[in-house]
């Protein structure tokens, strides 16, 4: 497989994962549960609650069936103003809140179950949740189109391969006899044979 095409592939695995967990931690943010993620669940007992916190209080039963008495450390009823209604998201009956300045320890007692949770911590976790979800798709996009990439590279593009050529060398030519000689080799001296004269007897008597 081609380089390109294996690092897309990688990038595209990496980026899919990192967008599948976005998600699923987001979707946990945006699920809110108060019968099974509170601060208090019961019908009667006391709860030490902390400032700053915006409580809500749900049952499962119904506006009718439910009697609710919160009181805090001072004696002020925490829901006096019933805001009895039935959530359709969570399939729950809200039967109030309120938002507390000071630590208390409340008094509770109920008919009913009742569950009491911290809704002001649950925006923010919603918060964070609904932008992770967004940001997750986007991620997943760019996985998406990583690992498309890659797939069309593995199945364009090839790997070269290295070729080894062998270079076949031939005997050696022999050179001819007449060049053979070793260059230090020197040619015999020729030399000239001197030539003899024959001197004729001078002709005519003293």
């Amino acid at each position: 497989m081609h380089t390109a095409a294996k690092v897309m592939l990688i990038l595209g695995g990496v980026t899919t994962v990192i967008g599948i967990i976005m998600f699923a931690v987001g979707a946990m943010g945006l699920d809110h549960d108060p019968m099974n993620d509170n601060l208090y669940e019961g019908k009667s007992g006391t709860l030490n609650g902390d400032a700053e916190v915006w409580f809500g209080v749900y049952t499962e039963a119904s506006c009718d069936e439910a009697s609710v008495s919160i009181t805090d450390s001072l004696g002020d009823d925490m829901i006096y103003d019933w805001e009895c209604g039935t959530d359709s998201e969570l399939e729950l009956t809200y039967l109030g809140g309120w938002y507390a300045d000071d630590a208390h320890t409340y008094q509770i007692t109920s008919n009913v179950n009742i569950a009491i949770s911290d809704d002001g911590e649950y925006v923010e976790e919603a918060v964070g949740g609904f932008f992770a979800v967004v940001g997750s798709f986007g991620i997943l996009a760019c996985g998406g189109c990583f690992l498309l990439l890659g797939l069309i590279f593995a199945l364009t593009l090839k790997t070269q391969e290295q070729v080894v050529v062998v270079q076949q060398q031939g005997a050696p030519m022999m050179a001819p006899a007449t060049q053979m000689a070793p260059a230090t080799q020197m040619a015999a001296p020729q030399y000239e044979q001197p030539q003899q004269y024959q001197q004729e007897p001078p002709q005519g008597g003293l």
